[in-house]
């Protein structure tokens, strides 16, 4: 049986160990970074040259204000701004964090050889935000995935990454993600 990650009411595998490095329960991490404020997505995911850092939610603020009472609209925004800013926070620093263990700053431990490589010129490089809120069927509206890469803008360029992408439960699925 393979590896199975379990976040945000979701069972990401089957995995292979060799494919998985889950950054969020390393050692490195929870020894010393995660206590000063470091931030990381769950894990990063191997499949062939393709890495994908991924990180899993249950709950979504939307960015959309209509039928919202105007005396809420400034708190609404106020959580969806917040919302943008941990994301693109906790990619960072897997982001550094994964390099530095390339670079040997830090142990390699549990990390898979395959992915222990500091060559990744070959690379591509995939940020993955999953939400699946526990009311049910949940689209990602448009907005969040565009405001996210636009957050991001700066970071995507440094590591020549190929995408951010949003998507739900029934997307992760079908990219088997997800079991």
């Amino acid at each position: 049986m393979g590896l199975i990650i379990e976040e945000s009411g979701m069972k990401f595998g089957e995995y292979q160990d060799c494919q998985v490095f889950h950054i969020e329960r390393s050692e490195q991490y929870i020894n010393g970074l995660r206590q000063n404020g470091i931030k990381t997505c769950e894990f990063i995911l191997q499949r062939g040259s393709k890495l994908f850092f991924i990180e899993a939610k249950s709950s979504c603020p939307r960015k959309s204000m209509k039928d919202i009472p105007i005396s809420e609209r400034e708190k609404r925004k106020k959580s969806y701004d917040d919302f943008i800013q941990e994301i693109i926070l906790k990619m960072r620093h897997a982001l550094s964090l994964y390099g530095n263990i390339l670079l040997k700053r830090y142990s390699q431990k549990d990390l898979p050889p395959n992915m222990a490589v500091p060559d990744l010129s070959d690379s591509r490089i995939y940020l993955v935000l999953v939400i699946n809120p526990p009311e049910g069927s949940w689209e990602p509206e448009p907005e969040l995935q565009d405001d996210l890469r636009k957050a991001c803008r700066e970071v995507m360029k440094i590591w020549k990454i190929n995408s951010l992408a949003v998507i739900n439960e029934e997307m992760a699925r079908k990219k088997h993600f997800i079991l």
